[in-house]
């Protein structure tokens, strides 16, 4: 789940602080109601202190000093307000919680307090006063940064009350919102893989002998590289299912995962021809005995593979690749040229369909074209190795085996 606790600290937007001037100067015209005696230089000087603080972002200095301004104008909201957001920032979100209620029990009217109000429960995990008050700002946020900050508190609060539907509801509307966020990235995958957990703890405690609980678990090996342990699950499948689709397929995945070796392949390959005769139009099969034919050199079978995949599933970027390398391979290159073209326009950032279209433009003596795509293939390949990034394995798994740059076609001068 969600940790209860504080997340990582969020700017507040800058027109959460009232202009303290301001503030400071309604504070010293409290001072001056009947029965209270005004203290306006004192006041004057820790208003000073306070609003250089708070421009500073030395939010202890700046507590301290509205501290003491609380006692020089103990019936003014404002100053509650500024104090709860220096305890807020501090991370001393009881004390600021108490400071924005006094500020609203002052003056109901702060709206900006009453939200800071419910960040401050959501953190404490005060969850059902949380949504009451964060749920609507969400909906209607005063501007987009303060959007995103409730946001993120929301969802907390959500999961705290079990309430998923809601928490992923807040979290896809963040999504749309903050595109490529990396902070919302962050907590949308958390949730999603949280939800994905307590479901699968569900189904291991009501089902334990069940096909599914082998197919979760055989996945986790998969992931975790312990092949053997994976293909005695899959073998658990089958025996109990011996005609549910995509096991065979997945065994031989493993297969080739766990060993390349010509009887590994072998064996592989009957798990993919079993598969098809389970599932006929599983273009994924027809895929990997492709590319099992075209490794060996076999191309008309391969041809034949690919030609399957691809009519079957015509966005299939890996199949498309593996029919042009193949046509390239058996001295086809035009025929290459429009898959490979297919192959780039699905995957954009994929340098792989330009790397095969130098090749084939190389064949096909146009030079012009075969420099064009081999600019673009460095230009792809540098950003690639200039990004660094690397998923974990068991997001990474691909679910077919991927197009590379191999030695069967020569790279292109």
């Amino acid at each position: 789940m969600l940790p209860v606790g504080r997340k990582m600290k969020t700017e507040i937007p800058e027109y959460m602080f009232r202009l303290l001037s301001c503030v400071f100067l309604i504070a010293g015209s409290a001072l001056g109601l009947p029965g209270q005696q005004v203290q306006q230089p004192e006041l004057d000087r820790y208003s000073e202190q306070a609003q250089r603080a708070m421009a500073g972002k030395d939010w202890e200095a700046a507590a301290k000093a509205l501290e003491k301004m609380t006692k020089l104008a103990p019936g003014v909201g404002e100053v509650y307000g500024n104090l709860g957001v220096a305890y807020y920032s501090l991370s001393r979100v009881s004390e600021a919680a108490q400071a924005f209620e006094r500020a609203l029990k002052l003056d109901p009217n702060m709206k900006r307090a009453q939200v800071m109000l419910g960040l401050c429960f959501a953190e404490m995990g005060r969850n059902q006063e949380a949504v009451a008050i964060l749920a609507p700002a969400f909906r209607r946020p005063s501007d987009r940064q303060m959007g995103r900050l409730i946001g993120l508190d929301l969802q907390r609060a959500y999961v705290g009350l079990q309430q998923h539907d809601q928490a992923m509801s807040v979290a896809d509307q963040l999504l749309e919102r903050f595109p490529g966020d990396p902070e919302i990235l962050f907590h949308a995958s958390r949730l999603h893989a949280d939800r994905a957990y307590d479901l699968m703890v569900q189904l291991m405690r009501g089902a334990p002998d069940s096909i599914w609980v082998h197919y979760a678990t055989a996945e986790v090996h998969e992931s975790l590289q312990h092949y053997d342990l994976a293909i005695a699950e899959y073998r658990a499948i089958l025996d109990k299912e011996p005609r549910l689709p995509g096991i065979h397929f997945r065994l031989g995945r493993v297969m080739l995962a766990r060993s390349k070796d010509p009887a590994a392949m072998d064996e592989a390959a009957r798990e993919f021809e079993l598969e098809l005769a389970i599932s006929p139009q599983n273009a994924d099969a027809e895929y990997e005995l492709g590319e099992l034919y075209r490794q060996r050199g076999q191309f008309g079978p391969a041809l034949e593979h690919f030609s399957r995949a691809v009519l079957a599933v015509p966005k299939f970027a890996e199949a498309r690749l593996g029919l042009a390398r193949t046509l390239i391979s058996a001295g086809k290159p035009r025929e290459a040229l429009t898959h490979l073209q297919e192959a780039a326009a699905l995957n954009p950032q994929d340098e792989v369909p330009h790397f095969l279209l130098a090749s084939a433009y190389k064949a096909l003596d146009d030079s012009a074209n075969q420099q064009k795509e081999m600019a673009q293939f460095q230009k792809l390949q540098a950003t690639g190795k200039l990004s660094g990034v690397r998923l974990p394995g068991a997001l990474a798994a691909p679910q077919v085996t991927r197009q590379t740059i191999d030695a069967d076609i020569s790279s292109p001068p």
